[in-house]
Formats: C-alpha cells, structure tokens, sequence
C-alpha cells in the first residue's frame, strides 16, 4: 500500500484534507476499506483535542484506491502549517498552531493496515489450494 501526501491545495468550495492511499492488487474494495479504515481511526485519536474533527473523518474506497478525509472547517488550517486566520482581537490574523493529524496517523498506522490488506493475499491463496 503506498501512501501519497502532497502538500494540500486549499480547495475553493471546502476545507477538506485528504490522504490517499492506493491498492497494490487493486480488485474488491473491502479488504482495501478496511485497511484505510486502521489509519482514519489513528487520526481520530490524533485529533481527539477536536469536537468537530474526529467524527467527520471519512473513509471512501474503490477497487484501486481508498481516500481518508476530513472535511470540517478546523481540519485544514490545523493539517497544514503555516496556515493564517482572522480572529476578534487586538491580532487580527494569527498563525494557527500545526497540530497535523491525517500524515502522522499514515505513517504510525501504515504497518497495521498493511497487515490486514494483505490478509487478502492469504485469502487468494487459500482459495487457489495453497496452504
């Protein structure tokens, strides 16, 4: 399972920060679902700090690819550094804290999920007659 983090754009329409991570065998997304599904709950606890962040985390697979998103206001200027906002004071823009919770729960979960995808491999080969 290879995991892909660019630098996130952030998008016009929404706040969203996104993970991906794509299928080395690529057929069924169950087994693929479930391994992106061992990291979106290591960032869940990476974001416990949030009300908001932890429930909107998603996780939406395909054959090919799973995506791990957030898509809440606080999520992306608290992923991505360096990140500016207004607020009511005697400031009025601050640098957010970068409190990054999506990259670090990929990299601290990435052996477990790599685990229980690659269940499917001992699925297949239990299947075709192999012990």
């Amino acid at each position: 399972m290879a995991v892909h983090r660019k630098r996130p754009r952030r998008p016009r329409d929404d706040h969203s920060v996104r993970v991906t991570t794509a299928g080395a065998l690529g057929v069924g997304s169950g087994d693929l679902a479930a391994a992106a599904q061992i990291i979106a709950d290591g960032a869940r606890e990476l974001a416990a700090w949030s009300k908001q962040i932890p429930p909107a985390i998603s996780v939406e697979a395909s054959a090919s690819m799973a995506t791990i998103s957030c898509q809440v206001g606080p999520a992306y200027p608290n992923e991505v550094a360096g990140v500016r906002h207004p607020t009511f004071g005697h400031d009025p823009w601050v640098t957010n804290q970068h409190r990054p919770f999506l990259g670090p729960a990929a990299d601290a979960k990435a052996d477990a999920a790599m685990r229980r995808y690659a269940g499917k491999i001992d699925k297949w080969a239990k299947n075709a007659g192999f012990r």
